[in-house]
């Protein structure tokens, strides 16, 4: 295999794209990011029994999705309500500890505030992420959301870093299509622009937890316009109704579905599927449960679609996903070269 700096000798400057996957969170700490399982997470922390109607819901309609749940309750008690049944109060009190249950599992674990990762952990991050021209995530943590925001203080206030130079950054945009809105100029948040997103570069595929559903807009909370940590935006915007747009699990068709019915994430996809040029994978290798994105990176759009595509490989299970990978693209009239990716320095 090549190593990484084989990689990086090999790609076109300032015209390669990079996908990120779980192993790009993995690398800054396996404790905080090995789980992907909401729902066997609540159950292993004592939040769900196996033995609760709540759980039973669960496993009856075959669902992982927090947010459907949530929903699926919420409406059973207002039809209890017209019926004059006695179960609202109890679904009632699932819906609301469901969206405590959701708010603790995907923040219990996750670093609390940006204050929490080093200085030397960020520039070593920012100096991976800017060498490229383009990022699609299928992360929804808030890794490479606070890396693009110490990127940009790299960059434009190189006094309060005197080791560093700010040419060390390349030339990364780290636009990701939110901006003011128009309706609310003093909102707290900022909104997706759903039809005019020029020069984005920065994709979150499967959403993340600063991203929102607000019903007619597509919003982003930042901490410098309320001052609150994020857990308790997110939980504050659950008890209005307002979810984060993100997917944790699911097959491939179950993720396609929800990137279907969303329009951030619905063009995130489009966008994917239109790029050319080489692209680098680290931290994933694409399997079954990620067969959309594998289709959309192996058939392009077009006359478009990746020329060359490097896929990153830690362990021997991810070998062999990753040749038979590898023998698709080619077969598609892709290059396609697997890397070491133990020799990928992200975090330090």
């Amino acid at each position: 295999m090549l190593t990484y700096q084989d990689v990086l000798n090999s790609i076109e400057n300032n015209k390669s794209t990079l996908l990120l996957g779980n192993g790009f969170s993995m690398a800054y700490d396996p404790h905080r990011f090995s789980f992907t399982h909401l729902l066997e997470k609540a159950v292993s922390e004592k939040l769900i029994s196996k033995e609760s109607p709540l759980y039973r819901v669960f496993e009856e309609f075959s669902l992982s999705d927090f947010e459907e749940v949530i929903r699926m309750l919420e409406n059973s008690a207002k039809i209890d309500l017209k019926y004059g049944l006695n179960n609202v109060d109890e679904l009632k009190k699932d819906s609301k500890n469901l969206k405590k249950y959701l708010v603790k599992i995907i923040t219990n674990n996750h670093p609390e505030k940006i204050s929490d990762i080093s200085d030397e952990e960020y520039i070593s991050c920012a100096k991976f992420i800017s060498k490229y021209n383009e990022i699609y995530t299928l992360n929804y943590d808030l890794l490479l959301y606070w890396t693009t925001m110490k990127l940009d203080s790299f960059r434009h206030f190189p006094d309060l870093y005197p080791t560093i130079s700010s040419t060390d950054f390349g030339s990364l945009d780290i636009n990701d299509g939110f901006g003011n809105d128009e309706d609310n100029e003093d909102a707290k948040y900022v909104v997706y622009q759903t039809e005019r997103p020029y020069g984005q570069k920065i994709h979150y595929l499967h959403g993340a937890l600063h991203i929102f559903d607000k019903g007619n807009k597509i919003i982003k909370n930042t901490y410098s316009r309320t001052g609150e940590i994020l857990k308790f935006q997110t939980y504050r915007n659950l008890l209005k109704d307002i979810y984060p747009v993100f997917i944790s699990e699911g097959t491939s068709e179950m993720k396609r579905r929800k990137i279907l019915h969303n329009a951030l994430l619905t063009h995130e996809y489009k966008s994917l599927t239109g790029k050319g040029g080489d692209l680098v994978i680290f931290g994933t290798v694409l399997k079954t449960n990620d067969e959309h994105i594998r289709k959309a990176v192996l058939d392009g759009n077009g006359t478009k679609g990746f020329k060359q595509i490097y896929m990153g490989v830690f362990s021997e299970d991810d070998k062999r996903a990753a040749e038979a990978f590898k023998i698709e693209a080619e077969q598609k009239g892709r290059k396609c070269f697997l890397y070491d990716a133990t020799t990928v320095h992200v975090w330090r």
